[in-house]
């Protein structure tokens, strides 16, 4: 993935559990694209039916459960939908913690472009315009960050930490340290030498590099302009395309 070593071991979303438990998901989308034309149907948990937001919360207890006992300690969990449901989760786990990881948002559109049209051949029953996949994730984008911002006026203090991807790649071990620090997780001591020679096992890694169109960059910049100035991101010259609906990556 992404030149990354990968298999059954590795790390994983807790998404693609929930969705083979049968819990309502974005992921369905894999397999029906068509879903992906009402976005906040498919995104906001909240516009489901009560019950099948309760088959999907209780989908998630049963899952935590089984690591729980499978495992005896703390659950991280990774997946993109979750920040979607961040009020939600909430109101579910008020002491669980928070990892925001930022990222240059040009690149985030690259990212899920090539994310959704790499899984859709391999997956989908039907077909979706390169058109109405980049209104999703367009579209996606602004739920997100307006899911983020609703959880986080109600939440309380040390839940919740923001760490830009280019400074976690930069120092990991010296961001995670940041993370213990301010989520209030304890001393890193024991779990620092872990971490220090993982990083130093990929650290001659070199990550995609995605090329977009001029035209795509408009499109971005004026969908998600605001949030490109605030966070203080730009997108290099060298990785622009001429071609008016280029976006592909490069080592």
């Amino acid at each position: 993935m992404d030149s990354m070593s990968y298999s059954w071991a590795s790390p994983q979303e807790d998404e693609f559990a929930l969705l083979a438990l049968g819990a309502p998901s974005p992921y369905e989308s894999l397999i029906i694209p068509s879903l992906m034309r009402d976005p906040k149907a498919l995104l906001d948990l909240r516009q489901r039916t009560p019950t099948e937001q309760q088959r999907w919360a209780d989908a998630l207890r049963w899952f935590l459960r089984l690591l729980t006992l499978q495992q005896g300690k703390t659950i991280v969990l990774k997946s993109p939908p979750h920040g979607f449901r961040l009020p939600l989760l909430l109101s579910m786990f008020p002491d669980a913690r928070y990892v925001i990881i930022e990222r240059n948002p040009y690149e985030v559109f690259a990212s899920n472009l090539k994310l959704w049209r790499t899984l859709m051949n391999l997956y989908a029953l039907e077909s979706l315009s390169p058109e109405e996949i980049e209104h999703f994730v367009l579209t996606a984008y602004l739920m997100h960050e307006e899911a983020i911002s609703e959880g986080t006026k109600v939440m309380g203090a040390n839940r919740m930490v923001r760490v830009r991807y280019e400074d976690l790649v930069a120092d990991p071990v010296g961001q995670m340290a940041r993370l213990y620090r301010e989520l209030e997780l304890g001393d890193l001591e024991g779990a620092a030498p872990v971490m220090e020679q993982y990083a130093t096992g990929v650290s001659d890694h070199v990550r995609n590099r995605f090329t977009i169109s001029l035209t795509q960059k408009a499109r971005v910049e004026e969908s998600w302009g605001q949030f490109i100035s605030s966070k203080n991101y730009h997108w290099p010259d060298q990785y622009l395309s001429l071609d008016p609906e280029r976006c592909s990556a490069v080592n």
